[in-house]
C-alpha cells in the first residue's frame, strides 16, 4: 500500500475532510489533494507533521511497515532483533518459532531455581 492510499485511509479513519486537515496542518488544499491523488509527495518536514498528527510512524506512512506505531522503546536490542526476525518470516515459520519459544519457556519453568 503506498503513501497516498495510507494517507487517504487515515483521513477517513479520523473522520475529517481534506480541507480540515489542510487547515490544521497549514498545507494548501491543492497540495494535500496532490498527496492523496499520488501526484505529489511531501517533504520530510511535512511527512513528520502528518505522522505526528495521525499518531503513526513515518515508516507506516511510507509503506515500509504495516505497524502504525513502532514497537515500544522499552525493548532491548536483542528483543528488538527477535521481533524483526519474527516479522520477516512467512506465517508458517512464525508459527514454528512460536512453538519453539513455548517449548523453551516450558523448559525454563521446569528447571529448579536456586543452588545445590
Amino acid at each position: 500500500m503506498d503513501f497516498s492510499v495510507r494517507l487517504e485511509n487515515l483521513v477517513e479513519e479520523k473522520n475529517i475532510t481534506q480541507k480540515q486537515l489542510s487547515i490544521e496542518l497549514h498545507i494548501a488544499p491543492t497540495t494535500l489533494n496532490g498527496y492523496i491523488n499520488n501526484y505529489r509527495e511531501p517533504d520530510f518536514h511535512t511527512l513528520v507533521r502528518l505522522a505526528r498528527y495521525f499518531d503513526v510512524s513515518t515508516d507506516y506512512l511510507l509503506g515500509l511497515s504495516d505497524e502504525k506505531k513502532p514497537a515500544p522503546s522499552s525493548l532491548n536490542a536483542t528483543e528488538g532483533t527477535l521481533i524483526n526476525i519474527y516479522r520477516s518470516l512467512i506465517p508458517e515459520r512464525q508459527e514454528l518459532l512460536m512453538e519453539q519459544a513455548k517449548f523453551y519457556q516450558g523448559l525454563s519453568k521446569k528447571q529448579p531455581t536456586g543452588g545445590r
